[in-house]
């Protein structure tokens, strides 16, 4: 059973559920965040989730940048191509 971040800090878990279930979940709560077009947007997804992801986010103009955050998780940060880079001193 995966927790999954609905928005930030609400966390939740479906017990009975299968793991198509999970992956609706977690697509379909950073797709509506998507369509009201928060400007950033990070969560730990599964990678399943992240290819989902991938066309809904080109279509609400979307950046979609994932790291592996191991056991088949991503690190995945969607920023608003109109929001300006964040820029970091290396």
């Amino acid at each position: 059973m995966q927790t999954i971040e609905i928005i930030d800090d609400v966390r939740m878990r479906f017990p009975g559920r299968g793991a198509e279930f999970d992956l609706g979940v977690e697509v379909g709560s950073v797709s509506v965040l998507l369509a009201q077009g928060v400007p950033l947007v990070q969560r730990t997804l599964s990678a399943a989730a992240t290819e989902q992801l991938r066309p809904i986010a080109e279509r609400f103009r979307y950046a979609l940048v994932a790291t592996s955050a191991g056991e088949g998780m991503m690190e995945v940060s969607l920023v608003h191509w109109s929001r300006r880079p964040l820029l970091r001193v290396v």
